[in-house]
């Protein structure tokens, strides 16, 4: 299913690993014109550039590949972009939400709390006084990415862990309630952590 006219899209630039925003400007019968990324990001990529698009219809998320095919002079900046067949066009599920392994402070009623990972679909809680919260209990609170404005959150418990060697509780929060801004805050952390954690490993790498 292609993306709407005006509609917001992710994309992630291949060959770089970075995350920006734009918007379907015009669908043709070959082509995809999308205007400048909102973060400037894309700005003067060369044409051949490799993208990985992904977009929101209803409840449902999509992704394709495509690459730069040029430049459209409109009264904003337009980039052409390559048109997939539809069968190249997949849904993505759930468990697609890639997570990272990362300590970010979230806060859930008076409790001031950390992440053990966190996706775009939920994440894993540290609790290392006694968990009050029930097996399917509701939570609502604030998630505090940095360099970034609080992200406000509905969840629910759909697991927990109890380390014994630790005493630490494991609780597993998946998502029900995230504004889609948000949802590509919390993607852009993982892919910049993932992008970090490449490049430290090939830094290793390259000293063995």
């Amino acid at each position: 299913m292609y993306p709407k006219v005006n509609q917001n899209i992710v994309m992630n630039i291949l060959n770089e690993g970075t995350i920006c925003r734009s918007i379907v400007a015009e669908i043709s019968e070959d082509e995809i014109l999308i205007s400048q990324p909102m973060d400037g990001k894309m700005f003067g990529m060369p044409r051949g550039t490799r993208l990985a698009i992904s977009y929101m219809i209803g409840e449902n998320k999509y992704k394709f590949e495509a690459s730069i095919i040029g430049r459209k002079k409109d009264n904003i900046p337009l980039y052409r972009i390559t048109k997939p067949k539809e069968k190249e066009i997949s849904k993505i599920q759930r468990r697609e939400n890639f997570r990272v392994p990362t300590s970010i402070p979230v806060k859930i009623a008076n409790l001031e709390i950390n992440t053990i990972n966190i996706s775009a679909g939920g994440m894993l809680l540290s609790f290392t006084r006694e968990c009050s919260f029930p097996l399917g209990e509701q939570l609502t609170g604030m998630i505090y990415l940095p360099e970034t404005n609080p992200i406000p959150f509905k969840g629910v418990i759909k697991r927990i862990i109890q380390m014994e060697d630790t005493g630490i509780k494991q609780v597993g929060v998946k998502f029900t309630v995230l504004e889609r801004k948000d949802e590509t805050k919390i993607v852009q952390y993982c892919f910049e952590k993932q992008r970090q954690a490449r490049l430290t490993e090939r830094k290793s790498n390259s000293f063995k």
